[in-house]
């Protein structure tokens, strides 16, 4: 069965109305059409959190709104990734060192999708240009093209 690795910046489009959130609720209904596993670090359900907080706080979107919204993400069928953290943070660390990156944040996400052996989406412009062309398993939310009038 085909695995996935999605990104903070991604699953937050599955419940936010952005200009690409169309295209990021496509490739969810996609996966699970095909019955893709789609994984992630736990560390997506922090920072998820902290995301949809923030634009509630700011009065982006309400505190229900917010809730509702980790709810939806957390029961897409999504797996966090349990596995020893200890040796993901670590190829993380090595994985930020070597792209330059100021966090090992958006990291993890490489290292998990770099040991499962599958492709990471993101829609994170900084951690795009910064493996491009270097990695090409991470694939860039642009790439994916739907009929935008076949999600109305």
């Amino acid at each position: 069965m085909k695995s996935v690795v999605v990104d903070t910046s991604i699953a937050l489009k599955w419940v936010l109305v952005e200009p690409d959130s169309p295209e990021a609720r496509g490739l969810l209904a996609e996966w699970i059409d095909k019955g893709t596993i789609i994984l992630a670090p736990k560390l997506l359900a922090y920072e998820v959190s902290n995301s949809l907080y923030r634009k509630a706080r700011k009065g982006e979107i309400t505190l229900a709104a917010a809730k509702l919204g980790l709810s939806k993400i957390l029961t897409t069928g999504l797996e966090l990734d349990s596995s020893d953290s200890s040796v993901l943070s670590i190829r993380a660390m090595e994985i930020a060192d070597r792209f330059d990156l100021p966090a090992t944040y958006d990291a993890h996400y490489v290292a998990l999708a770099e040991r499962e052996k599958c492709e990471l989406w993101t829609a994170d412009t900084r951690m795009w240009r910064a493996v491009q062309g270097k990695i090409d398993w991470v694939r860039n939310l642009g790439d994916y093209n739907i009929d935008v009038n076949e999600e109305k």
